[in-house]
Parts: C-alpha cells; structure tokens; sequence
C-alpha cells in the first residue's frame, strides 16, 4: 500500500503555503499600501491550507479504516496454528500475482481456467515387474532356483 507519495504531496503544498504566506508577510513590511489585501491573501492560504489538510486526512482514515480490517484479517491467517487450506493460498498467490501484474512484472503462476485442468494420470515405473518389489526379494517361480544364498538378503 504505498501512501508515502501522498503523504509526500500533502507536505509538498502545506510547504508551498508556508513560502506564499512568507512572501505575503515579507510584504507586509512594505509601506501601509494594501494591507486589507495581505490580511485577506494570509487567511484565504490558510483557509485553503486547512480545506486540503481536512479533506485529505478524511480521505486517507477511509483508506486507512479498510486496511487496517483487510491486513487484520491477514494477520490472523498468519497467526493460526491451522495449515492454510487450497483456497487460501491460492488465494494469496492470486493476490501476489495481481501486485506483480501492477508493477509491470512477468508472472511467477499461471492459473488455468477450471475448465482447462488436466489430471494426469501416475506414470507406471519402467522396468519394474508388477508383482515385483522394487527393493524386496525376487518372487519365486516354481522349477527355477536361485544362486543367492538364501541368508543373504537378511
């Protein structure tokens, strides 16, 4: 959530008024010409001041309000003891994707439409009898011995 720029901005024009009023009571130096006009330039920066100021942090305790509920929600995924379910982390990665997406970068996942998920079948092991461990004993077949002594396996 990057609010800083606007944080930034706010200051930028509370700066800016701060400089005009500066130059208005620079003005105000000068000989008693106008000096209903300096009164009237000083209040109408400070009133416009205190409209951007208000309107602003209104805006901002909105967005603020709606975060702090979204990343409380958040944050107590992440404190459960219970392993997320499917849908959760597909839906964190959904919400990773959609930022990457944002900035511009390539994906890291690709969802497929439910429609196009293939399941695939296990392949069978190549090689390996069926009614043969891959690790145990070879079966035996009647009227064939074995030259492995019969201990050796043990």
């Amino acid at each position: 959530m990057e609010k800083a720029h606007l944080y930034e901005a706010l200051y930028l024009v509370n700066h800016g008024i701060d400089e005009a009023v500066r130059g208005v009571q620079r003005l105000k130096k000068s000989p008693k010409l106008f000096m209903e006009a300096y009164h009237k330039s000083m209040a109408g920066l400070e009133r416009r001041r205190s409209m951007i100021n208000l309107q602003f942090m209104l805006e901002m305790r909105k967005v603020e309000e709606l975060d702090e509920s979204y990343f409380n929600e958040e944050f107590n995924v992440w404190l459960s003891d219970e392993p997320l379910t499917n849908e959760e982390i597909c839906g964190l990665m959904r919400g990773v994707e959609r930022e990457r997406k944002l900035d511009g970068k390539p994906p890291l996942v690709q969802f497929l439409p439910r429609g196009k998920r293939v399941k695939k079948a296990p392949k069978k092991a190549e090689g390996v009898h069926p009614s043969r461990k891959p690790n145990g004993p070879m079966p035996s077949v009647p009227g064939v011995e074995s030259t492995v002594p019969k201990d050796a396996h043990a």
